[in-house]
């Protein structure tokens, strides 16, 4: 192979990851021999290679039909299944246009007749004749030809040498046989040790000792070179980069973001779709195609290839936090540049660049070819997510190479696409991208773990080969689709014949033996502990491995040794200079948890909004209140309330619900759709509320909603807002505070869940016989009180009131006086302990910080 790579010959592989470790072996050999420079070798795949020879005829040849790349063979068997009969119903039109796609390969290389495929005509061997003969029937109208048809016209060429191996096809062997000049048989190994068999207890424990197995030699041997296959890799690659990084590569756990080697790589590559700057690009396009919610535009907003510096993403981290509280649920993207502006960061470089970006694709409207959009679409990454490109690392410059390449393919196919609109065009790239399989180009390094089950050709110091159990190996029959199976079995196609997979797998593993003087092959029981039983071709039997699986720490972690316990529940005493306390929800946080009274108090753990569809539950409290304040502003007490006639209460009602709506999308607007649609629940829950009203005992509202009064506690000062104040006929006063959700008495105990009502009362005590929330929602309307006088409220069998015990109120509240005391004084001596109340777990979600688990969560461990 050397000496034909120098001198000059073409030297073909049957795919691209042999042809890629054929080239670097060559490299290598003369690296070793101390060359500083020597020819390109000369090695191809055999598709990629006929590409290349029919793309020089078509610069001799014009007329000759084009090729089409993979992205327009893919969309072009798409379109054409659509376009049939039934392809409209199909739940998967993309997984069809693959398993055609597949089928249609396997007819060429195979060597099927057509007709012999029409002769069984089943279901699904008649759809494909169909299918095959609409997308002939195209690729005729648009003057292109399919890559699998190239063999057929490819023209002599001389100093042809070929790899033998036995995944080559059929059709592509003969053509080999008689074309090329020579056929290369593989090297041998000399045996250095005899082939082991190993089963582990588990999947993870298979991959530990596969990477255990390359670190042992590596240390051993420096130049140490391994090929290891892996037959399902692609179904847990992240899981075989975690085990391999763990002994191979730890450096990578590191929270840094530079690219860090490694001994090893893993072949065939993920969707191109998932590198950040492909994903980045992708993302920003999306965002143009419709209504954009707020989780996509805050992801958006808080990419890093739209942050110039860490002050760009803190700036960006806080504006999503008052998009949460002032933004729709969903709208485009322009009108939620235009929010972000109007809160004040116009110069964060998120949204300038996104402004930018916006700005460039504003300039194209309508349907355009797909080359147009192209370029525009470049255009606007450049000003958008990818103006930053400077600091990409080399893996993120080469994903964004190869996907320039995936646009300029697309750029090809004008005559295929035809003129398309902004989303059918978008749709097509984010198609392409995510089809499209891409590995950064780091060299064959030491250890190259594949999921190919082929011969690797060159020889190794080691090779490993994983899921050698008996249900896998020899592997199990895996027919082409759409195809009949006996057609598949005359023909020889492998996968549909149970003995030739088994004639295949000993050939295999042969050749596998005379390819690394250490070979392993290796099983693992299932994941959930079912075992599993090595295949009986191995030529070993297998023996136990106990390595551990990977991450190591996590096994690590079951043995750590104990560590000391020191309780700290004690914050730092509250400073009145510098600190404020958060009215009375930091009494309320204190008294149902001390910890969470620090954390949300001090800490500001707020539990972070996230806008929904129409006006959340707390706006909806909102509008109550301010609807409210407005109704009994112009009422001024049951007086006013039973004079009113039927159509004046009606449109004084309506009036109010409007002005509460005005009043309250200043804050957040979540559109007239919804405001339209509250209109109507807010009256009839507004006329409810007047029907309770109208059956208490007389009253005068005193106070409605007055500014914030200042209630001072344990030497702190509390904000506090009182939502109204009735007074009564005989001069008793009724503190109200007005609740939108299901309530009740819990105001009650020494750690009350909520001491509101107890606060309100000690800053206004005078002639005070009564505190209620006013309970206003659709399901029930009343009062939860405690009173002193049972006519004040129409009476509550649910609820009544108990004064706790106290003769008068005076005496309770007397009594509340003392316990708020005592909460607002730990909270300022800085009183931090774990000290959860019942249901105080359930409303939480400081779970993470106290390590309590949720009531929600773990009813058990909660109670406990």
């Amino acid at each position: 192979m050397f000496d034909a790579a120098n001198s000059g010959q073409t030297l073909l592989a049957p795919n691209t990851e042999l042809a890629a470790a054929l080239f670097d072996w060559v490299e290598r050999q003369h690296l070793a021999l101390g060359h500083e420079i020597w020819p390109t070798p000369r090695i191809r795949d055999f598709s990629g290679w006929l590409r290349e020879r029919y793309a020089e005829r078509q610069l001799l040849d014009a007329s000759l039909p084009r090729c089409l790349n993979d992205v327009e063979e893919r969309e072009l068997w798409r379109s054409v299944i659509l376009e049939s009969d039934g392809g409209a119903e199909l739940l998967e039109p993309n997984g069809a246009a693959q398993s055609a796609r597949r089928a249609r390969r396997a007819v060429i290389d195979y060597g099927i007749p057509l007709q012999k495929l029409a002769d069984y005509a089943t279901e699904e061997s008649l759809a494909f004749l169909d299918w095959n003969r609409r997308f002939e029937a195209r690729c005729r109208e648009l003057h292109c030809i399919a890559p699998d048809q190239l063999l057929a016209s490819a023209p002599t060429v001389s100093g042809l040498v070929w790899i033998e191996s036995p995944i080559w096809r059929p059709v592509v062997r003969r053509w080999l046989d008689s074309s090329a000049i020579a056929m290369l048989p593989p090297p041998r190994a000399v045996s250095a040790a005899p082939p082991r068999a190993v089963a582990a207890a588990s999947p993870a424990a298979e991959l530990a000792a596969m990477a255990e197995w390359a670190a042992d030699h590596l240390r051993a041997t420096p130049d140490f070179r391994a090929w290891i296959c892996i037959p399902d890799l692609n179904l847990r690659r992240a899981e075989v980069a975690d085990a391999f990084d763990a002994v191979l590569a730890p450096q990578r756990f590191l929270l840094t973001d530079a690219d860090v080697p490694a001994p090893y790589a893993v072949a065939g590559g993920t969707p191109l779709a998932d590198y950040p700057p492909v994903r980045a690009a992708l993302a920003a396009l999306a965002a143009t195609t419709g209504m954009l919610s707020f989780e996509a535009v805050s992801d958006l907003l808080r990419m890093p290839q739209l942050h110039f510096s860490a002050t760009d993403a803190a700036a960006a981290a806080q504006l999503d936090v008052e998009l949460r509280s002032r933004g729709p649920s969903e709208a485009d993207l322009a009108d939620w540049l235009l929010l972000a502006e109007t809160l004040g960061a116009p110069a964060m470089s998120a949204l300038k660049y996104l402004r930018a970006f916006l700005t460039t694709l504003d300039s194209a409207r309508g349907a355009h070819f797909l080359s147009q959009w192209v370029t525009l679409w470049i255009a606007a990454f450049e000003a958008g997510p990818w103006v930053l490109r400077q600091r990409w690392s080399s893996t993120e410059f080469q994903a964004a190479e190869r996907f320039r390449e995936l646009l300029a393919s697309l750029a090809t196919g004008d005559a295929l696409f035809g003129k398309q609109g902004s989303v059918a065009a978008i749709r097509i790239l984010s198609r392409a991208a995510a089809d499209t399989a891409f590995q950064p180009q780091t060299g064959i390094p030491a250890i190259w773990v594949s999921a190919q089950i082929m011969d690797p050709w060159l020889t190794y110091d080691g090779l490993w080969l994983a899921g050698c159990s008996e249900d896998r190996w020899p592997p199990p029959l895996d027919p082409i689709a759409l195809l009949p199976v006996k057609l598949q079995r005359d023909y020889g196609v492998i996968p549909a014949d149970i003995e030739a997979q088994l004639q295949l797998a000993e050939d295999l593993q042969a050749r596998w033996l005379l390819r690394a003087g250490n070979c392993v092959f290796s099983c693992a029981d299932t994941s959930d502990g079912r075992p599993t039983t090595p295949s009986p071709l191995l030529p070993v039997s297998s023996e136990p491995v106990s390595s551990s699986p990977q991450p190591h720490w996590h096994a690590q972690a079951l043995h750590a040794p104990p560590l000391e316990v020191l309780r700290d529940d004690a914050a730092p005493a509250f400073a009145v200079d510098v600190e404020r306390t958060r009215g009375v929800s930091t009494l309320r946080a204190q008294s149902r948890c001390a910890f969470r009274g620090y954390a949300e108090g001090r800490l500001l753990t707020d539990r972070l909004e996230k806008p929904v569809p129409g006006f959340n539950l707390r706006e909806r409290g909102e509008l109550v209140h301010h609807a409210l304040e407005y109704l009994w502003g112009q009422l001024k007490g049951s007086a006013g309330l039973a004079a009113m006639t039927s159509e004046p209460l009606e449109a004084l009602v309506a009036n109010s619900v409007s002005r509460a709506l005005a009043k309250q999308c200043e804050q957040r607007d979540p559109g007239a759709r919804w405001r339209r649609r509250e209109h109507p629940r807010m009256t009839a829950l507004l006329n409810k509320w007047l029907a309770i009203e109208r059956l208490r005992e007389p009253f005068t509202v005193e106070q409605l909603e007055q500014g914030a009064q200042i209630a001072h506690h344990g030497g702190l000062d509390f904000r506090v807002r009182i939502d109204r104040v009735d007074r009564l006929l005989d001069g008793g006063r009724v503190l109200i505070d007005y609740k939108t959700g299901n309530v009740s008495p819990d105001w009650r105990g020494d750690r009350p869940d909520n001491p509101q009502l107890p606060v309100y009362a000690l800053l206004r005590p005078d002639a005070l016989v009564a505190v209620a929330y006013g309970m206003v929602n659709a399901g029930e309307c009343g009062f939860v009180a405690e009173h002193s006088r049972p006519k004040v409220f129409k009476p509550s069998r649910r609820m009544p009131s108990s004064m706790e015990g106290m003769p008068d109120f005076p005496s309770l509240i007397a009594l509340w006086s003392e316990r708020i005391e005592v909460i607002a004084a730990q909270f300022a001596a800085g009183h931090a302990e774990v000290s959860p109340t019942l249901r105080a777990c359930s409303t939480c979600n400081l779970q993470p910080l106290c390590r309590i688990p949720s009531a929600l969560d773990d009813q058990e461990s909660a109670d406990e």
